[in-house]
């Protein structure tokens, strides 16, 4: 009897996390509850969408750099810098962003990075929110101090090699 209660169990976590995986989905969630709200000001060529009142995000999905590079094509916008998140709608901002630039999951370079201090944003605004994958962060030995978003699941979050390649997503400041 008790195997049949250990399978019962473990068919139910799975099931769960099946069906929790499934609710987050960016299609429907971008075009409902956070839709395109372009940017209110002229940024740079591009889709650029508001993000909050005062920032506005851009994803760039074709364009594969290193976290020290994104963060200077970034800083290339007037009051740029790769972004930062301190918010559920914040990150969900952040993933409609990722998803209209290219439905496909890819790997985002965001602002967060770990420092002699801890994990800081590259921005200067405070670390206050966090959303990572399962097991994450683990700084495999030593060597993964930025942080990636889109880990496996969309929005989870990752550390990783700086000097990876991936997609990354801008700010400015307004």
């Amino acid at each position: 009897m008790r195997p049949v209660v250990v399978t019962a169990v473990l068919l139910l976590v799975v099931l769960m996390s099946m069906s929790a995986s499934a609710a987050w989905n960016p299609g429907e969630m971008c075009r409902t509850t956070y839709p395109v709200d372009n940017c209110r000001k002229d940024v740079g060529p591009g889709c650029w969408f508001q993000f909050g009142p005062n920032r506005c995000v851009k994803a760039f999905h074709n364009k594969y750099l290193t976290h020290k590079e994104a963060k200077d094509a970034c800083r290339a916008y007037p009051n740029g810098d790769l972004v930062s998140i301190h918010s559920l709608v914040e990150l969900c901002q952040v993933e409609c962003a990722m998803y209209r630039a290219a439905t496909t999951n890819y790997r985002y370079w965001i602002g967060l990075w770990r420092s002699s201090k801890g994990l800081v944003w590259t921005d200067g605004t405070k670390h206050d929110y966090s959303y990572w994958a399962r097991g994450q962060p683990s700084n495999d030995w030593g060597r993964e101090g930025c942080v990636e978003m889109n880990y496996k699941d969309w929005g989870r979050w990752n550390d990783d090699v700086c000097t990876s390649w991936k997609s990354y997503v801008c700010q400015v400041k307004l």
